[in-house]
């Protein structure tokens, strides 16, 4: 059992709090900003970190990102998180499947009903959030974050730092640079270079009777 203090105290942290719970951790309270939705203490700001280290035995940032800014604000704590040696630790949903040969670095964040296949690779900081399906020998870089109900398949590799949608599809094998965006219910179907933003088609009628 880790005492863990989280970065971050909105929706997203109650997810966190939720499973680092459930695997039999203490979350002591948050730092950020104050008055948000998690119903735990708030400590501070982020700059209170290293005055607290009594207090935890590990950090994780709790808030994910829905855009390249909020991408670049979370790389930018993790950085700051490293320059200090402050740890981290994995936190992985019992309810989650993790199959044999995975590799989940510290920082990760893994949600309920996420499914990891067979030596697969989760670098630090990323997050596989609900219902992500992550196939044979994938690896998902640093963080980088998997939305609710997406598939990566076998052997691909995303790189750091991107964000792939709700739904979206990586077809087996390919491979997404780092800074990458996948939306909402895209498919990949060939290597997409770093800093590119997929998008789905737009639906349109095939045929009117």
């Amino acid at each position: 059992m880790k005492r863990i203090l989280l970065i971050g105290g909105g929706g997203f942290a109650k997810e966190v709090d939720e499973v680092a719970t459930l695997c039999g951790h203490e979350v002591i309270g948050y730092v950020g900003e104050a008055g948000t939705a998690l119903k735990r203490p708030h400590l501070g700001s982020i700059d209170d970190i290293p005055s607290l280290k009594e207090h935890y035995d590990a950090v994780f940032v709790a808030f994910g990102a829905t855009d390249r800014k909020k991408t670049i604000r979370r790389r930018e704590v993790v950085t700051g998180l490293e320059l200090l040696g402050v740890p981290s630790v994995a936190l992985v949903s019992p309810h989650a499947v993790v199959s044999h040969g995975v590799v989940i670095e510290d920082g990760v964040f893994v949600a309920h009903s996420v499914v990891i296949s067979v030596d697969a690779k989760i670098n630090s900081h990323a997050i596989l959030n609900s219902s992500a399906i992550i196939g044979h020998d994938a690896e998902i870089g640093s963080n980088t974050i998997i939305a609710p109900g997406a598939f990566i398949g076998g052997n691909a590799k995303v790189g750091n730092d991107s964000l792939i949608g709700p739904g979206a599809l990586v077809l087996e094998g390919r491979e997404i640079g780092q800074d990458v965006i996948v939306g909402l219910g895209a498919t990949v179907v060939r290597d997409v270079p770093m800093g590119s933003t997929v998008v789905p088609l737009r639906s349109r009628v095939l045929r009117v009777k």
